[in-house]
């Protein structure tokens, strides 16, 4: 398997992606009134062009043996990393939607559970255990903090919600947040389920010793495969081409899903690129901290607001237990 970064470099890039992911997200509160689904749809298709454009561009560097013969090396593989994307980019839609009825944190701590018990059986299956006798432990440990961690920031949420339904039942205004129903828990375990495809999909790419280029191309291909049909079948039945496209109106949500895709697809790249030097599994765990500034973000656009002090407490309670995970795997890889 290639490395093609130190150890440091891959951790600060998986950390960036991370960053990157944790971070995109907030066009939820900057869509106004274009619908989620035109988000998911324009990001993906701006992450194949961006995506298949860098790999045509720089095949000549990073594929010298040729686009075309390094994909017909790779076909066996190839598919199993478009199911991946094509999982992940649906249940990326599903998520958003999630997250525009419950609010950005909720959604994601009630998702943080399922989302890394099976990235982590997934990893490992598919790429095997780091050759460190300390590997296991570590990654036993750190994912039982990250499980902790998300249980208490779900527990601050939840919480939240109650401080703020007990004073108003609004926050700065907006609509009341959504109910955590059977149908919400059920929609959350479908969205955990197909988001899993991000792990499945790198691993499988990495475990081959595929480009990591050539695996997020695929990858993006199936998401972008599934989200055109998904759109097509929504925004036909909805008559929602022009809104979707913007025709007629401000363009500005092209643009946000311009910048979403960046950071979405973006931070796929770096994070693939990197995996050879920390192994898929380890690097699963890093991209976790995606949560913190997901929180981050939550705090700016007031997601807390008039929660109690008891409430903070618990919230901050969490946020350093992802820290002290975070400062595990820094002892593993420096110590």
């Amino acid at each position: 398997m290639t490395q093609y970064f130190s150890t440091p470099l891959a951790i600060f890039l998986t950390l960036l992606a991370a960053g990157m992911w944790g971070s995109w997200m907030q066009v939820v509160k900057l869509k106004k009134d274009y619908p989620i689904s035109g988000i998911a749809f324009m990001l993906y298709m701006f992450s194949f062009v961006l995506v298949w454009a860098i790999t045509l561009v720089l095949s000549p560097v990073l594929l010298p043996e040729g686009l075309i013969v390094a994909i017909s090396q790779h076909t066996d593989v190839m598919w199993e990393i478009m199911i991946g994307g094509a999982m992940m980019s649906i249940g990326l839609l599903i998520s958003l939607s999630i997250m525009n009825d419950l609010g950005l944190m909720l959604a994601t701590t009630l998702s943080g559970a399922v989302t890394s018990i099976l990235g982590i059986i997934t990893s490992i299956s598919k790429e095997g255990l780091p050759d460190d006798p300390k590997a296991l432990p570590l990654i036993v440990m750190t994912s039982v903090i990250f499980l902790l961690a998300s249980y208490v920031c779900n527990r601050a949420s939840q919480m939240c919600s109650m401080d703020q339904a007990a004073a108003e039942g609004t926050v700065n205004g907006d609509k009341p947040r959504g109910k955590v129903s059977f149908k919400v828990i059920a929609l959350i375990l479908l969205d955990c389920i197909l988001m899993n495809g991000w792990a499945s999909g790198t691993a499988s790419g990495t475990a081959a010793g595929i480009q990591p280029i050539l695996t997020c191309a695929f990858m993006v291909t199936g998401s972008a495969i599934s989200m055109l049909v998904a759109g097509m079948i929504i925004f036909t039945r909805n008559r929602q081409w022009k809104t979707v496209l913007c025709i007629g109106s401000s363009k500005k949500p092209l643009l946000l899903s311009a910048i979403s895709a960046v950071c979405h697809y973006g931070g796929n790249v770096l994070s693939i690129y990197a995996m050879p030097a920390i192994s898929a599994t380890l690097s699963f765990l890093f991209g976790k901290t995606s949560s913190i500034w997901t929180y981050s973000w939550g705090f700016y656009y007031k997601e807390f607001q008039g929660a109690k002090k008891k409430t903070m407490v618990v919230l901050f309670a969490g946020l350093a237990l992802y820290f002290a995970g975070l400062a595990l795997l820094f002892f593993y890889n420096f110590g």
